[in-house]
């Protein structure tokens, strides 16, 4: 069963990073949350009608997932206006599985064993090394958004942890997060574009975004999932692998090199997913 649901965390790991580069190729990223939005709250609303409610106990955690996933889109899309993504995605990524190890072990009172602690460290360590090449500055703008991100992240990813062990059924929980925060987000973007003129511009892009948006919110539903099986520092950690799909969806797609420095930090993050899993 573990291994299944390792599986299943760096499946959602490369959906992540697939959907990302959507946001950052975008021109318009609040319109692209928009149409993100859409698949987010048809599918959320089916979830809560046919699934159990999730237990009293579990909407504090509801609520804080709603605002904090508000703001990490936020900061996500901030950091995005400048910068490279192979750059700023694996700064917002890095820094969370060692804040989500802290976090795990002071709020969910789990503590990885010596070995799973060291592979969190290389994870984080070969991720954020991920975003620094010879001779290129970071923008003094995107970092510390980007930082702010990772933040949110490692924030989020404990209070879910938690709330959907607590919830009684991790899909009940997501739904209901994905309802909250999804309404908001889809006024604003059509509250900034005008209308259904300016938000719906053409079929083809249109399903795109919306594509992006199915693969996001099916990334996340494997992690939620996994949260009931697995440490959530753990699970973090592996999910953070996106960074290394990141990199290659950098090199293949957008034509940003992949330099020696680059294949170490890849090889650090390998390392510690290796020591995390055995």
């Amino acid at each position: 069963m573990e291994t299944f649901v390792v599986l299943l965390v760096l499946l959602s790991a490369l959906l992540h990073a697939t959907w990302n580069a959507f946001l950052h190729l975008s021109e318009d990223r609040i319109w692209l949350l928009g149409m993100m939005a859409i698949p987010y709250l048809v599918i959320s609303a089916i979830g809560v009608i046919v699934l159990p409610m999730p237990a009293p106990a579990a909407w504090p955690f509801i609520g804080a997932s709603a605002v904090l996933e508000c703001g990490y889109l936020l900061a996500l899309i901030r950091a995005y206006r400048s910068g490279d993504f192979g750059q700023i995605y694996p700064i917002a990524r890095g820094l969370s599985p060692m804040l989500v190890f802290v976090g795990a072990l002071v709020f969910a009172n789990e503590a990885l064993k010596p070995l799973a602690a060291i592979g969190v460290a290389l994870v984080s360590l070969g991720i954020v090394s991920l975003a620094f090449r010879r001779g290129m500055r970071f923008s003094g703008e995107s970092v510390p958004f980007a930082l702010l991100t990772g933040l949110f992240i490692s924030t989020y990813s404990v209070v879910d942890g938690i709330g959907a062990r607590v919830a009684g059924n991790g899909l009940s929980y997501i739904m209901w997060v994905y309802l909250i925060w999804n309404i908001p987000q889809f006024l604003l973007a059509w509250h900034w574009r005008g209308g259904v003129k300016g938000l719906f511009i053409g079929r083809t892009v249109v399903l795109k975004g919306m594509a992006a948006g199915v693969l996001a919110l099916t990334a996340y539903c494997m992690i939620i999932e996994a949260y009931r099986y697995l440490p959530i520092a753990t699970v973090s950690a592996l999910r953070e692998l996106s960074s290394i799909f990141a990199v290659l969806i950098g090199c293949v797609f957008m034509g940003e090199k992949l330099t020696a420095r680059r294949l170490v930090a890849c090889v650090l993050v390998t390392l510690g997913a290796v020591l995390i899993r055995i």
